[in-house]
């Protein structure tokens, strides 16, 4: 990767149009076999944060992020969650996703994070990246096309998670106090 590339933490509440429309089309990109909606920049819910990659003034790669507390058997945890990880497909191979996790990494171990939480159907690159696949039933607000549709309670397959504490991931069923992301 070449090492002009910048990444830039940015409020969701503060992107320009230019910004939110570079978003908007690099999510549609990147998920053309999701049922991803092309016309807005999120999935179920707007982040709180995005961390963008860009090169030259052009968006490489982002993802958004949730910081949040969640319920656990063991008492509450602190996560980041990643969401919506995409890199534009000229650039990939590049090191890109590795230097936007790298930095997911520094922000939560920063900011006292316990957990870094993602969820994948292709784990290859997570893996190598020290997030490892949980099996917990999980419990989260379902939302879909911006109507609360109830509590869904089970596991989840794509359901990765890292610690960036020495607490242990806990067994049992995980709350996550929110949206699923």
């Amino acid at each position: 990767m070449t090492a002009h590339v910048a990444l830039t933490l940015v409020d969701e509440l503060g992107l320009d149009r230019g910004q939110a429309e570079d978003i908007r089309r690099l999510l549609a990109a990147c998920f053309p076999d999701w049922d991803y909606p092309r016309h807005r920049r999120y999935f179920k819910q707007l982040p709180a944060r995005r961390l963008l990659a860009r090169e030259d003034g052009r968006l490489l790669g982002q993802l958004g992020l949730e910081h949040r507390a969640i319920g656990t058997a063991t008492g509450p945890a602190t996560i980041l969650g990643t969401i919506d990880l995409c890199v534009a497909p000229d650039a990939r191979g590049r090191g890109v996703a590795s230097r936007l996790l790298d930095r997911v990494e520094q922000l939560g171990s920063a900011g006292g994070v316990e957990f870094l939480v993602l969820f994948a159907t292709d784990r290859r690159l997570y893996e190598r990246h020290g997030y490892r696949h949980a099996d917990n039933p999980l419990r989260w607000l379902r939302i879909d096309e911006h109507a609360s549709l109830g509590i869904g309670e089970e596991a989840v397959d794509e359901l990765m998670v890292k610690p960036l504490t020495a607490r242990a991931w806990p067994e049992g069923q995980v709350d996550l106090l929110g949206y699923l992301f």
